[in-house]
């Protein structure tokens, strides 16, 4: 059987190999076109690292240089939902300090001085990506100044067991000359656990999957942001949940997914395709899992003491109102850390210079998926195809035929 499973694996991966890079047989003997435009499809390269992992148990179903640290973009924003559930009352407030007030793009043009609602800034954060909700909500978890989120955040990756040296600063996930400390990196394994438990959130989980949110500001305006996460629509059974871009982080993505009962989790870090690569991802993931073919490596399991703020966490005499607006003497982010110019206004958190975090305007999801780069994934799904098929078989005797029979 294993003989059988090897030959196999040979022919299908020289199969695809052929078709991905056209060699071997009739073709490789023809003659060069001529000279002229044609239309080519450049193979699109696999990503730095990726991992699927099965969101119940914990197992890790496949992966790809998962445990190195690298730079995560808007993903980071996960882990800074997982902080404002710890730290803050969704149902409080909190004040805009200078800092979150000059972050870059993705802005809902958040005011010094103003006071907004936690839960309109989570929605904010993570469907339209908007960097300043982000500075606003991981500042005031902070309890008031970016060194102390990232001392948050430090004891919160400790917490969850992240293990591969994680680096967490800026709480939008921005990693140029614009962002906290030069920003955060983090593994595609890391992500993943923090992705676990934010799923077993009810509260996250439900705003990460939602089509839009609409509320009254704390301008006095009316706001309304869109899910940016097109994988929502795009993909049978996807549930979210963070989309992520950066010229030094490329595209990255964290989805998930339920099919028959079972929940995945994709992680993508370093992609050109980053929804292209995710959807086959978790093809392959959702066909190993149902034979138990796993990697044998499982995740730390989600802490019980996880979860939503029972008090609010405030700096003034207020019960109601989380006042995190730190002022010049006390703020060290405040006092020359954080940027020193501001950014375009924006329209109902979209950003209006087209600069800073978040997807390019490309589709991913228009681009072929992985190309060469991802013939292993396309293996390993049919393998998995041809052992489920081959379980399948009727291996009963065969009756002879008529002919055969004695007489």
């Amino acid at each position: 059987m294993a003989e059988m499973l090897r030959r196999v694996t040979h022919l299908l991966l020289a199969a695809l190999v052929a078709v991905l890079v056209g060699v071997g047989g009739p073709a490789a003997a023809q003659e060069p076109p001529p000279p002229g435009p044609t239309d080519t499809v450049v193979p699109v390269p696999p990503p730095r690292a990726s991992i699927v992992v099965d969101v119940e148990t914990g197992e890790v179903i496949t992966e790809a240089n998962a445990r190195e640290a690298l730079p995560p973009a808007s993903t980071t924003k996960i882990l800074t939902a997982l902080l404002v559930r710890q730290h803050l009352d969704t149902d409080g407030t909190i004040g805009i300090s200078g800092t979150a007030s000059l972050a870059p793009p993705r802005r809902l043009a958040l005011q010094m001085g103003e006071t907004w609602g936690v839960r309109d800034l989570l929605y904010a954060m993570l469907l339209c990506s908007c960097n300043d909700a982000a500075w606003a909500l991981g500042q005031a978890a902070g309890g008031g100044t970016m060194p102390g989120f990232a001392q948050q955040a430090q004891a919160l990756a400790g917490q969850l067991g992240l293990a591969d040296g994680p680096v967490v600063r800026d709480p939008a996930g921005l990693d140029d000359d614009r962002s906290i400390e030069g920003g955060n990196l983090l593994s595609a394994r890391d992500l993943a656990i923090a992705a676990r438990a934010f799923l077993a959130d009810p509260e996250l989980a439900e705003i990460a999957a939602a089509p839009s949110h609409t509320w009254r500001g704390g301008d006095g305006e009316d706001h309304s942001v869109s899910n940016l996460n097109a994988f929502l629509g795009a993909y049978d059974g996807a549930i979210g949940l963070k989309t992520g871009f950066t010229s030094r982080a490329g595209m990255t993505f964290v989805g998930a997914a339920e099919r028959d009962g079972r929940t995945l989790v994709a992680v993508v870090l370093g992609s050109e395709a980053h929804f292209a690569h995710a959807r086959e991802l978790l093809d392959a993931g959702f066909m190993l899992a149902a034979i138990d073919d796993t990697t044998g490596d499982t995740l730390p399991p989600v802490p019980a003491e996880l979860g939503g703020a029972t008090t609010t966490t405030t700096t003034t005499t207020s019960t109601t109102t989380t006042s995190t607006a730190p002022d010049a003497a006390t703020s060290e982010a405040d006092a020359g850390t954080g940027p020193t110019t501001t950014a375009a206004p924006a329209v109902d958190g979209e950003a209006t210079d087209g600069t800073g975090d978040d997807d390019p305007p490309v589709d991913p999801l228009l681009l072929g998926a992985g190309g060469g780069g991802m013939v292993g994934v396309v293996v390993v799904a049919l393998l998995a195809r041809w052992r489920i098929t081959r379980d399948r078989i009727d291996r009963r005797p065969a009756k002879p035929r008529r002919r055969d029979r004695r007489r």
